[in-house]
């Protein structure tokens, strides 16, 4: 039995976890992990419409009970997918912008962190949601905010990216949204056209066109402005 000594002589009880709590949030989220990652594998086989909450239990080896104990519905177990999936694509972001070269080359850096995104597995996914949430309100009330805080996110990551390299803020939203845009359209044709040595001779001469349209100025300092909202 534990016994609590808050307020004995006039000092609250530190704030510590029990081991046994400990192991027990452990659990919790590894179990939460191992939906998550069944819930994505099974939209990447089956679509939104093939997906159910007893395959997803299935697949991640637990009881269906179990699953419900963390995710009440379908719709609520996708869209904690669907944020874990753009929470790690603001981490793989934060990682490529971080690094030494990004300042000295931040369309490539961030061409890199779009491709990975857009080029892979998670976009499908994601995809799959989107695709039912345009007809289906609920679900597009709770997805829109993760698509916006990802956006945002990364706009406002590399955009201080791009100033540090001597771009005006102007300049930097337009590179990134049109290179976003880029992107993201050879990332959707990519699912059903694999060509990815044309989209890279694309995205090589994509980076000519900017460098010889926009000039940053590392050596001068950048007026800044209100930034315009990210896109979804």
């Amino acid at each position: 039995m534990t016994i609590s000594t808050a307020g004995v002589a006039g000092k609250p009880s530190p704030n510590k976890t029990s081991p046994a709590r400990r192991k027990q949030e452990d659990r919790s989220r590894d179990a939460r992990e191992r939906l998550l990652g069944a819930t994505i594998e099974i939209l990447l086989k089956r679509g939104y419409s093939g997906l159910t909450t007893k395959e997803v239990a299935k697949t991640a080896g637990m009881s269906n009970g179990a699953l419900m104990h963390h995710y009440a519905t379908k719709a609520e177990l996708v869209i904690a997918a669907t944020k874990a999936v753009y929470d790690e694509w603001i981490l793989r972001g934060q990682r490529i912008a971080r690094t030494p070269g990004a300042v000295e080359n931040p369309l490539e850096g961030f061409i890199s962190d779009s491709t990975s995104v857009y080029f892979d597995w998670p976009y499908i996914a994601a995809l799959e949601v989107v695709m039912v949430a345009r007809t289906d309100e609920a679900l597009m009330e709770h997805i829109v905010p993760v698509m916006q805080h990802y956006r945002e996110t990364t706009n406002d990551l590399w955009r201080e990216v791009f100033v540090q390299a001597g771009y005006t803020e102007s300049d930097a939203d337009t590179i990134l949204n049109l290179t976003l845009n880029i992107v993201r359209g050879m990332g959707i044709n990519r699912t059903w056209k694999r060509d990815d040595a044309r989209y890279q001779a694309l995205l090589s001469d994509w980076v000519q066109i900017v460098n010889q349209q926009y000039k940053p100025q590392p050596n001068k300092a950048v007026r800044k402005r209100p930034t315009a909202p990210a896109e979804p």
